[in-house]
């Protein structure tokens, strides 16, 4: 995949004709890319099926939230225009991380609810230092025991734990970045190597390859940041652990998306329409990721394509 900047592109010798071809067609790639890769590349990932019991039983479910947003990706939004890593800067994006896992909670809670097969306690657990840390990745193995007792200390009555959290928030995904980025460095060296191996081409394969490796990533980035103005996209991981005996039961991964307007990428947006869509692309991604819950679960029949 190949992303096309939309922002001006290095100077380079060429007649005014081919430059502004060559825009024409960048802006028109990009337009498609940003499009496709926001509607079809949703990132969703979730593990195994599981049953959730009867309605006339329901699984009695506590929440926890984490955070692992990185305070220096959302500053980068936040506060553009301030250098300056400054006590009141940090201050600043701490806020807005603490209140989008505020909503976070409330929504997940709103969003919770309807589901007959739960029954969700209102009152969050409060995340003990190791579960703050665990990473919410597929594991075949329990909870440590000493954990494991603490949070049945702290959620008496409860079945299940539903640990979730936002990982990125009004920026591209890390996982898509290094993803894109992977690809473009394998496939510009795989085309410089069969340069290399040419005699005719040998000569150019090395400035092929600088070259290709600066446009390169002046494409993504510029990619990256149009998909982040139209989009604000938020990702939140989830897990369900069984707390009668530690295990992961289920996992999943959603992006959400907030409405898509082009004309964000060439005016400014105010920071009550930035506000508004972080809240849709949050909510987006906490209903998807109920929804896969209901749908691995056998509560809800699966969607026909």
């Amino acid at each position: 995949m190949t992303w096309y900047a939309i922002t001006p592109a290095v100077p380079r010798e060429s007649n005014t004709g081919t430059t502004l071809s060559a825009q024409k067609r960048t802006l028109c790639a990009v337009l498609v890319l940003v499009l496709a890769l926001a509607l079809a590349l949703g990132g969703c990932a979730h593990t195994q099926d599981f049953v959730l019991p009867p309605q006339d039983k329901p699984l009695n479910l506590k929440l926890a939230e984490i955070s692992t947003v990185d305070p220096e990706s959302v500053r980068s939004w936040a506060l553009p225009d301030s250098a300056k890593d400054t006590p009141d800067n940090r201050a600043k994006v701490h806020q807005i991380i603490d209140r989008a896992k505020m909503r976070a909670m409330k929504d997940m809670i709103e969003t919770l609810s309807p589901v007959p097969a739960l029954r969700v306690d209102p009152l969050p657990l409060v995340v003990p230092p190791a579960l703050e840390t665990l990473p919410m990745t597929r594991r075949k193995n329990g909870l440590d025991p000493v954990l494991l007792t603490q949070l049945q200390q702290s959620s008496p009555g409860a079945d299940a734990l539903l640990r979730f959290g936002i990982t990125d928030y009004g920026q591209t995904p890390t996982a898509w970045k290094k993803g894109v980025i992977v690809f473009e460095v394998v496939s510009t060296l795989g085309i410089a190597a069969l340069a290399y191996v040419r005699p005719a081409t040998r000569a150019i394969a090395g400035i092929y390859l600088v070259d290709e490796t600066i446009e390169e990533s002046i494409e993504a980035y510029s990619g990256f940041w149009a998909l982040n103005e139209i989009y604000r996209p938020v990702r939140v991981q989830a897990e369900l652990i069984d707390l009668h005996d530690g295990h992961q039961i289920w996992s999943d991964t959603e992006t959400g998306f907030s409405d898509g307007r082009w004309t964000r990428l060439v005016r400014t947006v105010s920071p009550e329409e930035r506000s508004g869509q972080l809240q849709a692309a949050l909510h987006d991604a906490l209903t998807k990721i109920v929804a896969n819950l209901e749908r691995d679960s056998g509560s809800t029949p699966p969607v026909q394509p």
